[in-house]
């Protein structure tokens, strides 16, 4: 027979209820106990209870695991990365910092709650060496990736980032990957955020054939080493969180809708999704904080605009841009040239071949393709 059912029958008046306690290691508080349990609950009295508290000093609030469990369903939603990092910097906007609780105790409400399951196989393994640059535009990396439209077609999205920053300087759909796809989406980046001092790409051939217009503009041209995606893997990864956030929005029926969904994510991973690798900044606050760099043999001009134009080239051989006339040649008529100019610094491209570079002179409108001497300038009206 246990102690605990001795006690609870014993007849107390026959017995003296001191010794009994000294001879069976028991308190004369917990012999009373005992027998007022078994009175009041019967059988149930004499099972073991819990040494748990009843209540646990730092326990998390419930209405806090409720914001979190709301984060969670409400970034998840939008297709944006939805992990505990995430909503702990998500709940420190909404709530006082100092009750926010650790990562590790976010997963676990997570995990309580049925949002998330352990799964030892997705533990980081081999550990990479990792790299970045130390200034903005000091290397863009350049990558394409497929993506369906509704009617089953599927196009290119191509993006480029700044490695430093995260920054996505642009990020274009197109119907494949082609050079003139990769070219124009270069030039857009430039227009955004300034010319690189370095490409990194894989060894594809459309951004294989961008080595000649870049080396024109003073910049150096990286490719990756085959089958070894982990060099351009900042653009990899964001086409991940890319492709995240557009399955969670309906399927674009053409180019033109997939890229305005193309340019709402953009603005979204630039100026309000805090990135975990730059210490919850945003990419935006990230490259106005940076040091600047550029192309090696051009002055560095932080201050000043990089402007993209397209336009086409006049039956009289000039191509006119802003309110320039710029001088090709007749040879050139009728061809769209893209201009990119920093500054001054003006170079012209037809059919991704180079075919001028020139010092704008702001005083006069027609910038002649070869200076006559004495000659009078047309000056600008």
């Amino acid at each position: 027979m246990s102690v605990k059912r001795l006690v609870a029958t014993v007849d107390v008046a026959s017995m003296n209820v001191s010794a009994f306690c000294r001879e069976h290691g028991i308190g004369r508080t917990q012999f009373y106990e005992i027998r007022r349990r078994f009175e009041t609950q019967g059988e149930s009295g004499l099972e073991p209870r819990s040494r748990a508290p009843k209540s646990i000093a730092n326990k998390t609030p419930i209405w806090i695991e409720d914001q979190i469990v709301l984060l969670r369903k409400q970034l998840d939603e939008e297709g944006l990365d939805a992990g505990p990092e995430t909503i702990s910097w998500h709940l420190g906007q909404q709530i006082d910092a100092s009750l926010v609780p650790s990562r590790t105790t976010i997963w676990r409400i997570l995990r309580d709650r049925g949002l998330v399951v352990e799964d030892p196989s997705k533990r980081p393994g081999k550990v990479w060496q990792r790299f970045e640059a130390d200034r903005a535009n000091e290397l863009f990396q350049i990558d394409g990736t497929n993506h369906d439209l509704s009617n089953g077609d599927t196009v290119k999205i191509i993006n480029v980032i700044d490695d430093g920053s995260r920054f996505c300087a642009a990020s274009r759909a197109h119907p494949a990957e082609s050079f003139t796809a990769a070219f124009t989406t270069l030039m857009t980046a430039f227009s955004s955020i300034g010319m690189c001092a370095r490409l990194l790409s894989d060894n594809s051939k459309a951004f294989i054939k961008l080595n000649g217009p870049l080396a024109a503009l003073g910049i150096t041209k990286i490719e990756s080493t085959p089958f070894h995606p982990q060099t351009c893997g900042k653009v990899e990864r964001f086409h991940q969180t890319q492709a995240k956030w557009l399955r969670s929005r309906p399927q674009p029926d053409t180019l033109e809708q997939l890229q305005e969904l193309l340019d709402e994510f953009t603005t979204i991973y630039n100026y309000r999704r805090p990135h975990r690798s730059i210490g919850r900044r945003t990419p935006a606050e990230q490259w106005e904080n940076m040091a600047k760099s550029g192309p090696t043999d051009r002055p560095l001009q932080t201050n000043t605009k990089t402007e993209w134009h397209q336009t086409k080239v006049a039956s009289n051989g000039a191509l006119p841009v802003k309110t320039y006339a710029i001088s090709l040649g007749a040879e050139h008529a009728h061809q769209t040239a893209d201009t990119i100019i920093t500054g001054n610094n003006c170079d012209v491209f037809i059919n991704g071949q180079h075919i001028r570079h020139l010092t704008i002179d702001p005083n006069t409108r027609v910038q002649p393709l070869h200076k006559t001497p004495g000659r009078p300038r047309k000056t600008k009206p």
